[in-house]
């Protein structure tokens, strides 16, 4: 598959994705992938803002599609997030992920997630496992 063929299936992904209204907006074939999400109040927590697992699903998916960008089927293995302030209600959250260290069947993701005031909201790092399914094998 062309890198402009991944993209677009990832954009088309049903599933969390949709519901969650996340878009991936870019992929590169090194790695790198962008993906974006409108902070809605179904996304909050009882505290007004993000919730910890918003954040941390829109890293998943920024890393997921990153992995995917090389044509391959990967899951997480293992992750980590730090948290460094809160999203806000109406704002935009951008999570940017990159390829730290590709292996035959196991790589390496860092995440980083700003607001779109340009403020360091999150960082994370994902362990990703290839699974040796090429992603013309997978339906979504």
């Amino acid at each position: 598959m062309t890198i402009e063929e991944i993209l677009k299936l990832r954009q088309e992904a049903g599933g969390l994705n949709k519901l969650m209204h996340m878009h991936v907006v870019t992929l590169d074939k090194d790695g790198g992938a962008t993906v974006e999400l409108d902070l809605t109040p179904e996304l909050l927590n009882p505290l007004g803002m993000a919730h910890g697992g918003t954040i941390f699903t829109l890293c998943d998916i920024a890393a997921g599609s990153a992995a995917a960008s090389q044509g391959t089927v990967a899951v997480t293995l293992d992750s980590t997030i730090h948290y460094y302030r809160p999203g806000r209600c109406g704002k935009k959250l951008t999570a940017v992920a990159y390829e730290r260290k590709r292996g035959r069947k196991v790589s390496v993701y860092m995440v980083e997630v700003h607001d779109d005031e340009g403020k360091h909201i999150a960082d994370a790092t994902f362990t990703m496992f290839y699974t040796g399914a090429t992603l013309d094998d997978m339906k979504y």
